[in-house]
């Protein structure tokens, strides 16, 4: 349902292995929580040297980021969806995440979707 309150999810992972629909669980009650409607949202997996290479090219910064931002608009189309825009999650930097602190892979997830959706919106 585009023009109620139905929010988007796109997901992409280039990495591959990642629980997909987990993701979009994950993805729908943090947009859900933050009180989102009528949105579009990605979350795209990639691996480090693709994260390192996405923060210099967009941030200028030489390091392998756990979470990159790319923001879109802050106003509906005309479609009646708002695209925030995408959230980039370095599997890697992920997976070390939840081995050396013990925490659940998907609480992790969350945390990190909520992160990207504040800086989207920055």
């Amino acid at each position: 349902m585009v023009n109620g309150v139905e929010n988007v999810v796109l997901i992409r992972d280039e990495v591959g292995g990642v629980e997909l629909e987990n993701v979009r669980e994950v993805t729908e009650d943090v947009l859900e929580e933050m009180g989102f409607e009528n949105v579009e949202f990605s979350v795209v997996f990639v691996d480090s040297l693709q994260a390192r290479r996405l923060n210099e090219e967009y941030r200028k910064m030489d390091y392998v980021p756990q979470v990159l931002a790319f923001p879109m608009s802050r106003k509906t189309d005309k479609d009646g969806l708002v695209r925030l825009g995408d959230v980039v999650i370095c599997v890697e930097e992920w997976n070390e995440e939840v081995e050396r602190f013990r925490k659940e892979k998907m609480k992790v997830l969350k945390e990190w979707i909520k992160h990207g959706i504040r800086n989207l919106l920055k």
